[in-house]
């Protein structure tokens, strides 16, 4: 048998009917290319006995970490085992959303001439078993088009498994990261490989529920702020001057958390460098009122004043 074109690599831990369900969603694929690549963080062989009940039936491949790995790691060592040129990254609590999905996928990756291909999707709960569809909107994909720095403002690409890309080692999840990994990832992919394809079409189920890691740092400055402050560092310290959906990011994590001097931020977990941006957005933001900085639409008019106003000052850090 030959190269496949498309590596389907799971990371996965412990939950075995969910992940069912997805090698399930493979089974069904009408395109028939590909290989599965499972590799498993849980401390017991449920997986393990799960992928050998479908050894027969896929071209597929268990790997157990040892020792256990975290989350971006385990996504890491997947997809360093993918022989094909595409890979496929999905989550063990997803699954394709038709039998025709990985043909879709296969047929952008033919045709399109772009090498970072993603598409809509449906968000399920996993409990509930209500859907959200979730689409990229035309002025998500203005922003998008505009900067891939508009990511760090709002990740209107969204979860890893609506996204399939070109195999290159040289680009990996950073093992550091937590809450922006994904945005991380898609920002330094499509900095060297310019352009997207998106597919308008709901090819894949994002299963939403407690047991997910994700909720763990959502909203949790413990997490948040070090880690974007950890992002911007990969970045010219100009950068917030020159994109506003960075600046933006900037100012809604200095409301959102109350922070009042850099000692605040140092306490939450970040001990890099510190842009001068950051100061100049806490003092423009002391001069506002609290109440209406909590209204949306007068923060942002705030927030355009004070960034229009330190990019016309030319602010260095």
């Amino acid at each position: 048998m030959g190269t496949p074109f498309i590596s389907i690599c799971i990371p996965t831990y412990q939950r075995t009917s969910l992940l069912k369900k997805l090698l399930d969603s493979v089974m069904e694929q009408s395109f028939r290319d590909f290989e599965v690549l499972v590799n498993d963080n849980s401390p017991d062989d449920s997986v393990s006995k799960l992928v050998s009940e479908y050894a027969a039936l896929l071209p597929i491949s268990y790997q157990k970490n040892e020792p256990a790995v975290n989350a971006a790691g385990n996504c890491i060592k997947v997809m360093r085992r993918a022989n094909a040129p595409w890979i496929k990254l999905v989550h063990d609590d997803d699954w394709f959303a038709g039998r025709d999905a990985l043909e879709k996928f296969a047929t952008a990756a033919r045709e399109s001439g772009k090498d970072f291909i993603f598409s809509a999707c449906n968000k399920v709960d996993l409990q509930t078993n209500e859907t959200e569809e979730e689409n990229l909107s035309e002025v998500h994909a203005k922003m998008l088009g505009n900067s891939i720095h508009s990511l760090f403002y709002l990740n209107v690409i969204g979860h890893p498994s609506v996204v399939m890309h070109r195999n290159d080692p040289s680009i990996e999840y950073d093992a550091n990261l937590h809450w922006v990994l994904d945005i991380d990832f898609y920002m330094r992919y499509l900095d060297k490989h310019k352009g997207y394809y998106y597919i308008d079409e709901r090819l894949v189920n994002i299963g939403k529920g407690p047991t997910q890691e994700s909720f763990k740092y959502y909203k949790n400055p413990l997490v948040e702020i070090p880690e974007y402050f950890t992002l911007l560092c990969k970045y010219p310290t100009s950068l917030p001057l020159e994109n506003p959906f960075v600046f933006h990011l900037i100012w809604n994590m200095i409301s959102r958390y109350k922070i009042k001097d850099t000692e605040q931020i140092r306490s939450l977990g970040y001990q890099g460098a510190m842009p001068l941006v950051i100061e100049s957005i806490i003092a423009c933001q002391k001069k506002i009122p609290r109440i209406i900085l909590k209204q949306p639409p007068w923060s942002k008019k705030l927030m355009l004043r004070c960034y229009k106003n330190l990019k016309a000052q030319g602010l260095k850090r």
